[in-house]
C-alpha cells in the first residue's frame, strides 16, 4: 500500500509493507480475543417482583436486572461471581469462584419498606371496623384482666367473634433474626455443547460465617428463533446443616412464645426458570424472567419461614451498552 503526501512543496512517497497471511491470522485473533473477552454491560429496567418465605416479611420489588461482566486472560467478573479460570477448552471450563451467600438477600439488611422486606407488623396497621383491633389499639399492651376473656397463657381471645386473635404475638412481633454476611469460594464447572448447558459449583464459607457447604447443579437449553431466546432449565441446590441452621435456626437466645428453638438440618431446593428475551435492534430488547424455588423440608419446617417456595417474576425492557 502507498501512502502520498507533501512536505514542504515536495511530493513523498512512503510504501507500507505488506503483511504476510500468517501476520494477518496472528492480529485477527488478537483482535477476536480481545472483542470476546471484555466488558459486558446491559440493564434492565421495568418490574417484578420476589416472594419472600420469611414469616411477617413482604414480597421483594424488583425494578431493574443489570448484567455487569468482564472477562480477562485469566480473571474475571461475573454477575456477583469473581473467578480465576484453570482451564478452558472448546466445550468445558473450569473455575475458582466466589460470591456472596444469596440467602443473606431476605434477611434484615434488606429490611425498608422501600425495598419490600418488613419482618415485623405494626400495631398502626390494626383496623378500627375490628373490635377486637381497636379493643388493642386502646390497651397497646396485653392487660392483666379482660373482661371479654384472654387465655393469658396462650394469648388467644375468647371473645364473640374474636377470630382467634393472638393477642401475644400482635402486641410481641417477631423481630428480624440477625445473620451476617458470609462469602463462600470454591469450583465451578461449566460444560457447553449442542444438547445443552450444564453448570456445576461446589461452594464453601470462606469467612467462617456459616461454616457450612453446598453444591449447585443445572442444565439449561438455549433456544433462537430469528430475534428471540428462549432458554428453559432446571436444578437442584444441596444445602448442609451447618449454613441452613445458621440462616434459618432458631437459637435458644432468639426463641419466644410464638418461635420456638429450631435446630435446621441438611436438604434440597429444587428450581424450574424461564427467560425470554426479544431483540429488537443491537442496543434494545426486551426480556422476561419467571422462577420457581421449591424449599427443602428443612427450611418449611422453620418457625422464621411461612412459604413452601419462593417465585420471580420480571418483564422489562433492556439496554445493552
Amino acid at each position: 500500500m502507498t501512502f502520498l503526501c507533501f512536505s514542504h512543496g515536495v511530493l513523498l512517497s512512503a510504501e507500507e509493507p505488506e503483511l504476510t497471511a500468517e501476520e494477518e491470522a496472528e492480529i485477527q485473533k488478537a483482535i477476536d480475543e480481545y472483542e470476546e473477552r471484555s466488558w459486558e454491560l446491559g440493564v434492565a429496567a421495568g418490574y417484578g417482583v420476589k416472594t419472600n418465605p420469611l414469616v411477617n416479611s413482604d414480597d421483594i420489588p424488583m425494578y431493574a436486572v443489570l448484567n455487569i461482566a468482564w472477562f480477562g486472560d485469566y480473571f474475571f467478573f461475573d454477575n456477583g461471581d469473581v473467578g480465576l479460570n484453570i482451564y478452558d477448552s472448546e466445550k468445558l471450563s473450569l473455575n475458582l469462584i466466589s460470591h456472596i451467600n444469596n440467602e443473606r438477600q431476605i434477611f434484615e439488611w434488606l429490611n425498608n419498606a422501600q425495598l419490600g422486606i418488613s419482618f415485623s407488623s405494626s400495631l398502626s396497621e390494626a383496623n378500627p371496623d375490628d373490635p377486637n383491633d381497636a379493643y388493642l389499639n386502646q390497651q397497646n399492651e396485653l392487660p392483666r384482666t379482660v373482661t371479654c376473656g384472654v387465655d393469658l397463657d396462650t394469648g388467644i381471645s375468647t371473645c364473640p367473634n374474636s377470630k382467634n386473635i393472638n393477642y401475644k404475638q400482635r402486641a410481641n412481633p417477631v423481630e428480624p433474626t440477625k445473620r451476617s454476611l458470609a462469602v463462600d469460594g470454591g469450583f465451578e464447572l461449566l460444560y457447553e455443547d449442542g444438547w445443552g448447558d450444564i453448570q456445576l459449583q461446589v461452594m464453601g464459607d470462606m469467612t467462617h460465617t456459616h461454616k457450612g457447604w453446598e453444591i449447585w447443579a443445572s442444565y439449561a437449553y438455549p433456544w433462537k428463533s430469528g430475534s428471540w431466546t428462549l432458554i428453559p432449565s432446571f436444578g437442584v441446590n444441596w444445602k448442609s446443616s451447618h449454613l441452613l441452621d445458621y440462616y434459618y435456626g432458631v437459637k435458644h437466645s432468639e426463641s419466644l412464645i410464638n418461635r420456638q428453638a429450631y435446630q435446621a438440618h441438611s436438604g434440597f431446593n429444587s428450581f424450574v426458570k424461564l427467560s425470554v428475551s426479544y431483540r429488537i435492534n443491537d442496543n434494545w430488547g426486551i426480556v422476561g424472567i419467571a422462577e420457581y424455588e421449591t424449599l427443602s423440608r428443612s427450611i418449611r419446617q422453620s418457625p422464621i419461614v411461612d412459604q413452601d417456595g419462593i417465585e420471580t417474576l420480571f418483564i422489562g425492557l433492556m439496554y445493552n451498552f
